[in-house]
């Protein structure tokens, strides 16, 4: 139970012993160590269907710096290469040599190691060979053409120089070039039967009757002598290895499987090498031959020309025997070195095939050439294509004897050895035998015509069958051995594994004493106590302390737990984090033992020891080693309480003053229930640099917004507020005066002006960069409105020159209402018009030309400015100039006008460029000669509104209700209705207080059934305060949730005769989603207009209802609907809140300011609800967009703000809504 229990551990031990990564790669072959990565993932490519464990590993494992178990999971610097399952099977060979040694029944452990070594080998058919190995495959190839056979890399072009790919796809070359093998003798050896069977089906078809007879006397002895002694040689010969392949792995039961057994039997698994394969097929074929001598009529024919027995089965057997066994000699030959690759000179085995078979099929023409001219002919056509079997035979040899052979060397490099020597001997036993057979024949069929009759035994008849069937006997049991040689030592997949996991023996010692990870194999006993073999990496600061002799030949070391020292952890939940943990009185319950490597063979971690060799009690000697026991002790414990199959967690330790922290990564993996192999990895350093790269990280960027900030603020807003300081000292000197003269009072009033356009454009900067941040950050949705092309082109008094600089040129003229994006436009068509300035011709012209083509939708904008400073190098780079200038952060001028500092970035025009994406358009510039060109191209709609706007009104009957918890909003939806044409008896107008809010699905509920031929048309807010002074009683309620219960409790019929429309100011993506999942539609807080109103209720309405004639169903998809003739009608007439409503709308805020001034943090939740209703009364009269700017500044108060920012936020809405209630 012992030895199985080892070999369990060592086969899964994989998974983590895979993981490892070399601490001291100087010790392996740097070459290998350093090619390693390169080979991984071909031997996973090779294995997947063993190494699904591996592929997954770390799944569910939060992703951290310390996730470098998983990233090295091919074990860096394992010098060969070798995939997972060759390392599981080396540490079998590594922990199962234990077993051997100290557990007794060493012969049963050797049976159980060697059946787990060739069930892993045969699942891995194509071990991966790494970059050393294919470098050995081609120093032998390039030997073998070399004039002196050196094998010094450096002549023959070392595998150093080549590259990376060359060596990944050569690390499976020998692994490939053994499977082509296999497939090609599977496949050749079918049509070898085929052709023997028609071969011998031939002979019996074209012989006269006559000459078909049974053998008899001396011919039949001879032929069953053949057959006996050949049968019996097969079975001695093959019997065994098919034994060992198809029969004798049938698995055994597993504790896991409660008895049963899990395995099967290994026939369609393991797969007969082809060369053995193709020695049954030639075996197959000779036993028949015989068969078919001894018990069935045979055509026999005399040779006309010597006069001697033909017998055509012989030569049906060997016609396409020769072809094949020569082609089986030369597969096994060693691959050559060419193009990157291991490659087979195929058509020359195939020729020299070909010729042999063309040779032996001349056996069976010779009895049917009665002509001696011709006999010759075909004779001397038989001898010249046999020779070239000789010919190459002395090829080979030449080749071969140039490469001096030492002995040594790797697995690999022994194996392309035997190989190409196996070949060689083979041609040579062809050679030789059908040497033999020639001369045979001549002697047996031309020895009468010579010698006297006393030689009688020439002169028998049976002589000719004697002799054949003395040299196939010979020639088929020579074969026979040689095939199979050269399959045990070349193409057995078992033994091929088995020789690499005999390499691997050594280079599993080298991983587990050098990794920087320790490897911990812990198995717990009958008795409850725990015995675990530890990597010496973890204790090496301990051993160094304790100032051990000799300590690099310590290989291991094996720690005893009583079952208390683990139990008594195991009731711990949270993370361990502290070693100070174990009492120092369970400390002296753990046993230590320090294994060195000359005893390492013999360590069994299930064996607890004997009195020769005991455990030795932790103490506090040595200080460092009882935290190093502590703290593993710890680990092991809360390793022990994991159930699943495999997990990962992490484990810290601290001194006692918390000064220095070590942090581990272990991995974990349950073998069975009472094994287990961990992986610790000490990931501080990791930590600490990915901590450290981390805050860089953090304070880099929190810089570079910082400078980012800095710079706008320094370069937009500073200038802006010291104009506005420099023209608040000019009023302050001009009100100090003692008598105010008129060009004074006319002075202030001209700097008041400029003051308040001077901050108007500090907010539209500002609020500009905001939405090109947007822009940026690919985070903004456009939001189509009707655009006055004619309003925005034309005013150019922002930019603080003279307007005679700029011309603009409209088709048509005036350009109509277009729908687009408002802020895009203006984005594009202000860095537009700044980089004119900038860059142009200074002074110079600036010329605006826009065109609209109403039969294609084509808007085009074109700006043309005169040739600044630079323009000429600009002109010559041509089209790449054009590329460069919308490219992110690239600047094409270095150098800016002497008399301005000023700042750019290079992102004006890639943020110009995203606009124009955004808006489904193109942007060019064009650097001619005499000029600069920039042309905006987007497709865009003209505004149209409805021509059936006149004809449509509202069915009689139909109910208008809305539901608003604003005083001026209640009136302006009672007006709404009004010119919607919705009857006075029919509108219905809440929302006053609570009760109104609270009971409104209840009253529209109850409304809806008691008109049962009536149609609905609901307006309901989004945000409804329920507010009666109480604090404790303050709610907001969502109208469009109202909505949703109102559709969901009513029947399909009620519901179809209501139009329900969500009415709110925020219109973000996500709020539109919303609102047209639970109502009918959405309706903005726009400036709602008399004659407006029936041309959107329109296209609401006729949407809900189409007409049944098919008539107009509405407008265009755009809610904010102006047309040319509103654009300059008076607001009085146009709006249906009157100015007056306004202001007393601000004066409530300020009472409501005054009076809760003191208390600001407990009310501002109400306050901030009171400015958001203004906000959508000021979106309602926004006509000609005059409260642009103050709804602006509205939507940067939120419910954080601070009292002081509020103040002056407030004041400044304040004034703006009182300018405009004065001038109106």
């Amino acid at each position: 139970m012992t030895d199985d229990r080892i070999t369990t551990i060592s086969n899964e031990t994989v998974q983590i012993v895979a993981e490892i990564e070399v601490k001291d790669p100087s010790s392996l072959n740097d070459e290998d160590a350093a090619e390693d990565d390169d080979n991984d993932d071909d031997s996973d490519n090779n294995n997947d269907d063993d190494n699904n464990n591996d592929e997954g590993e770390g799944e569910g494992v939060e992703e951290s710096p310390s996730s470098s178990i998983e990233e090295n999971s091919t074990m860096k610097g394992t010098p060969n290469g070798i995939d997972a399952n060759e390392i599981r099977e080396g540490v079998t060979a590594l922990v199962g040599g234990g077993g051997r040694g100290a557990g007794g029944g060493g012969g049963e452990s050797v049976s159980v190691l060697q059946r787990r070594r060739q069930d892993s080998a045969i699942k891995n058919v194509k071990l991966s060979i790494d970059a050393k190995n294919f470098r050995v495959a081609r120093r032998f190839s390039t030997a073998l053409n070399s004039k002196d056979g050196s094998l010094d890399e450096g002549e023959g072009g070392g595998g150093a120089t080549k590259r990376t790919g060359e060596r990944m796809h050569a690390a499976t070359a020998l692994n490939e070039d053994v499977a082509i093998v296999d497939r090609l003798l599977n496949r050749v050896s079918q049509y070898v039967v085929v052709c023997w069977a028609i071969l011998v089906i031939f002979s019996y078809w074209i012989v006269p009757p006559g000459s078909i007879r049974r053998y008899s006397g001396m011919e039949w002895n001879a032929a069953l002598v053949n057959l006996l002694l050949l049968t019996t040689t097969v079975l001695v010969k093959y019997m065994p290895l098919l034994w060992d392949i198809k029969l004798k792995d049938m698995s055994a039961p597993s504790p896991a499987s409660d008895g049963r057994r899990t395995g099967t039997m290994m026939v369609g698994r393991t797969q007969i090498s082809g060369i053995l394969y193709g020695g049954l097929v030639t075996q197959f074929i000779a036993v028949m031959t015989v068969v078919i001598m001894v018990a069935f009529p045979v055509p026999v024919m005399i040779d006309p020309i010597l006069g001697s027995k033909v017998n055509l089965i012989r030569w049906c057997e060997w016609t396409p025997l020769a072809g094949y066994m020569t082609l089986m000699t030369e597969c096994i030959d060693a691959p050559e070195y060419s193009g990157g690759k291991l490659t087979q000179a195929w058509r020359k085995k195939f020729e020299v095939s070909g010729l042999m078979s063309l040779s032996t099929i001349c056996g069976l023409v010779f009895p049917f050439c009665t002509n001696l001219y011709v006999w010759v002919v075909v004779m001397t056509f038989s001898f010249v294509t046999y020779s070239a079997i000789i010919v190459r035979y002395f090829e080979k040899r030449k080749l071969f004897r140039l490469w001096v052979w030492s002995g040594g060397g790797s697995v690999d490099e022994i194996e392309l050895y035997e190989r190409a020597r196996m070949s060689l001997t083979l041609h040579g036993v062809c050679c030789s035998i059908w040497t033999l057979i020639t001369v045979q024949y001549f002697v047996t069929s031309c020895g009468h015509l010579i010698v006297p009759k006393t030689w009688t035994m020439l002169h028998d008849p049976a002589a000719m069958m004697i002799g054949e069937c003395t040299m196939d006997l010979i020639s088929k049991c020579l074969y026979m051995s040689l095939i199979v040689e050269a399959h045990q030592a070349a193409f057995d997949e078992v033994r091929r594994a088995n020789r690499r996991l005999s390499e691997l023996r050594n280079a599993m010692n080298v991983v587990w004493e050098n990794s920087s990870d320790c490897i911990a194999i812990s198995v717990q006993k009958v008795s409850g106590s725990t015995s675990s073999m530890v990597s010496p990496s973890f204790f090496r600061s301990a051993l160094v302390a304790g100032k051990e002799e000799m300590i690099q030949n310590i290989t291991a070391i094996v720690l005893e737990h009583s079952s208390l020292a683990v139990q008594s952890h195991q009731s711990i939940n949270e993370p361990f984090t502290n070693s100070s943990r174990m009492k120092e009185s369970e400390v002296p319950n753990v046993g230590i033992k320090i294994v060195r490597k000359d005893a390492f063979a013999g360590v069994d971690i299930h064996y607890s020891g004997n009195d020769d060799d005991p455990f030795e009690c932790v103490g506090s000697e040595n200080e460092v080693m009882t935290c190093h026991v502590a703290s593993i002790t710890e680990i092991l414990a809360q390793a022990w309480q994991i159930k699943e199959d495999e997990i990962m967690f992490d484990y810290e330790t601290a001194a006692e003053d918390e000064s220095i922290r070590t942090k581990f990564e272990v991995k974990v993996t349950r073998l069975e229930e009472n094994a287990i192999v961990m992986v610790v990895r000490n990931v501080s350093e990791k930590y600490r640099r990915f901590e450290a790269e981390k805050k860089f990280v953090f304070e880099s960027t929190a810089r570079l917004k910082d400078a980012q900030a800095n710079r706008f603020t320094r370069h937009e807003v500073k200038n802006g507020l010291l104009a506005a300081i420099e023209i608040c000292g000019n009023v302050r000197e001009q009100l100090s005066e003692p008598v105010m003269s008129h060009e004074s009072l006319l002075s202030n009033l001209e700097n008041m002006t400029e003051l308040d356009r001077t901050l108007h454009d500090i907010l539209d900067i500002i609020l500009a960069e905001t939405m090109a941040r947007d822009v940026i950050q690919g985070m903004y949705v456009p939001r189509m409105e009707c655009i006055d092309m004619n309003d925005i082109l034309g005013k150019t008094n922002g930019f603080g020159l003279n307007n005679s600089r700029f011309s603009l040129v409209c088709s048509p003229s005036p350009m109509p209402i277009i729908v687009s994006d408002k802020g895009l436009f203006k984005c594009i068509y202000g860095n537009v018009i700044r980089n004119a300035i900038k860059y142009g011709k200074l002074g110079g012209k600036i010329a605006t030309e826009a065109k609209y083509d109403e039969a294609t939708g084509e808007f085009e904008l074109k700006v043309i400015n005169l040739p600044g400073r630079g323009h000429d190098k600009l002109v010559m780079m041509g089209k790449r100039a054009s590329e460069l200038v919308f490219s992110h952060g690239t600047r094409l001028h270095n150098d800016t006008h002497a008399n301005k500092q000023s700042y750019s970035a290079g992102d004006g025009a890639w943020i110009i460029r995203n606009c124009a994406n955004i808006l489904g358009g193109k942007v060019e510039i064009m650097f001619e000669p005499d000029r600069t060109v920039f042309l905006f191209n987007a497709p865009m709609k003209i505004h149209r509104p409805s021509f059936d706007v006149d004809k449509f009104h509202l069915p009689p009957s139909v109910w208008g209700i809305a539901i608003d918890d604003s005083k001026i909003q209640r009136k302006l939806l009672e007006r709404f209705f009004h010119h919607a044409g919705v009857p006075a008896t029919h509108q219905i107008v809440l929302g006053q207080n609570s009760d109104e809010i609270s009971g409104f699905v209840n009253f529209v509920l109850d409304l809806v059934k008691s008109h049962p031929r009536s149609f609905f048309f609901l307006i309901v807010d989004e945000n409804l305060e329920m507010d009666d002074g109480d604090a404790s009683s303050h709610k907001i309620i969502s109208g469009s949730e109202c909505i949703k219960q109102i559709r969901t409790a009513l029947d399909p019929e009620q519901e179809m005769r209501m139009l329900a429309l969500v009415r709110s100011a925020n219109d973000s993506p996500q709020d539109l989603a919303l609102y047209r999942s639970r109502a009918h539609g959405y309706m903005q807080k726009v400036p709602l207009r008399g004659i407006s109103v029936r041309e959107t209720v329109s296209r609401f309405w006729t949407e809900r209802f189409p007409p049944k004639d098919g008539g107009n169903q509405g407008g265009d998809n755009v809610e904010n609907s102006i047309t040319r003739k509103a654009s300059v009608e008076n607001i009085r007439d146009l709006t249906l809140i009157s100015p007056v409503e306004l202001l007393l709308e601000v004066e409530d805020i300020d009472s409501f300011c005054v009076q809760n001034f003191d208390n600001y943090p407990h009310y501002h939740s109400e306050l901030w609800e009171k400015i958001i209703r203004l906000k959508g009364d000021l979106k309602t009269v926004n006509v000609d967009e005059k409260f642009t700017p103050t709804i602006n500044l509205i939507e940067t108060i939120g419910r954080e703000t601070e009292l002081s920012d509020f103040i002056t936020i407030w004041l400044r809405i304040r004034s703006d809504i009182v300018s405009f209630v004065s001038q109106n």
